[in-house]
């Protein structure tokens, strides 16, 4: 009988995607972080083992800073437009297509109408709907019952009256 060795390549693939998805915001911060780390760290060998001078090390050092500042801040800028679509998605909103291309058009616009894709993508929970439907809200409900209570007791007096019992 011969044990066949499956791949582990799938399973630690699928492994790092659902840690991705799970702890998306975290992830992008520790890889940009952990590149920054390994930067330093090469700087510091290159300087160490190397004939170079320190003011060469923070000429270029710095020139890895700046670069590293500007493609997170352009990332940031990216990131943060995708904010009412993650919304909009994770509360299953009818119109996460819609949300999430006027998402793009607002970096477009220098974030001018990302507030009120915001209030679009929180307004709609899939528990209660837009919260204007008369049907999902308990409140409405109470009241449609105490209608329903008063009509039947108005119909009853009607016939007490129409039958003569005062």
């Amino acid at each position: 009988m011969s044990h066949v060795i499956s791949d582990p390549r799938p399973v630690l693939r699928n492994y790092i995607r659902q840690l991705s998805e799970a702890r998306f915001w975290l992830s992008k911060w520790l890889v940009a972080a952990s590149l920054l780390g390994a930067v330093v760290v090469i700087g510091l060998f290159f300087l160490m083992t190397r004939n170079l001078d320190f003011e060469t090390f923070l000429n270029y050092f710095a020139l890895v800073l700046l670069i590293f500042v500007v493609v997170t801040l352009f990332y940031g800028v990216i990131a943060i437009h995708d904010v009412p679509y993650e919304i909009a998605k994770h509360r299953d909103h009818p119109h996460q297509d819609a949300i999430h291309a006027a998402g793009w058009v607002s970096l477009f616009t220098l974030h001018a109408i990302w507030p009120f894709l915001w209030i679009w993508a929180m307004v709609y929970r899939p528990d209660r709907g837009w919260g204007f439907d008369d049907h999902n809200s308990a409140g409405v409900r109470a009241r449609s019952d105490g209608v329903e209570e008063l009509t039947r007791r108005v119909e009853e007096l009607e016939r007490q009256s129409r039958a003569g019992i005062h």
